[in-house]
């Protein structure tokens, strides 16, 4: 068998387990109390953001909710895939992320962050997000039995949402934007 009916072979059982999934989620997830927990937080969570940020700043603000946005969604996939945990009642099924953790709820507290005492220091500010974050955020959905961490532990995610927090605050303190707001 050749590398291409290879990949194509396996190409297809994975089409097949995602139609399993998709399957299994409109049976017993969509409509549960954990999936409109997701949803709500969802929701919640944006309309607190429209409410609250500061519209003089909404353009540098949403740069570094975008770029966590990308970031959490893309590094939770790859756990995800990679089996180094898992979700059980995720809003979506074909998106291998918690759609509320990481469209949410880490850019909207993130933003938050970045925007109330501009002037206190970021890297404090990263460490109590990311403290924050792995000690009560991560156990909380566990607790819920939204997440199942197989081989993660909570303190591998500090120093990761650590450097995220300070990408992010990078981003919006850029020169560039010091222009663009005047």
């Amino acid at each position: 068998m050749t590398i291409i009916e290879q990949m194509d072979k396996h190409a297809n059982e994975n089409l097949e387990l995602v139609k399993r999934i998709i399957d299994l989620w409109q049976q017993e997830v969509v409509f549960t109390w954990r999936w409109w927990l997701g949803v709500t937080l969802t929701i919640l969570t944006w309309l607190f953001w429209i409410k609250y940020h500061k519209r003089e700043s909404r353009y540098r603000l949403l740069t570094a909710g975008f770029f966590v946005m990308i970031i959490s969604v893309s590094l939770d996939a790859i756990g995800v895939q990679i089996g180094l945990w898992s979700y059980r009642y995720e809003v979506l099924p074909f998106i291998p992320a918690y759609v509320p953790y990481d469209l949410a709820l880490m850019p909207v507290v993130i933003m938050t962050l970045i925007q109330y005492k501009p002037q206190y220091s970021p890297v404090k500010k990263a460490i109590i997000f990311a403290l924050l974050s792995a000690f009560i955020g991560e156990p909380l959905i566990v607790w819920t039995d939204i997440y199942k961490p197989e081989t993660w532990k909570f303190f591998y995610s500090v120093p990761i949402y650590f450097v995220i927090y300070l990408i992010a605050n990078w981003l919006t303190t850029r020169e560039s934007f010091e222009k663009i707001e005047e």
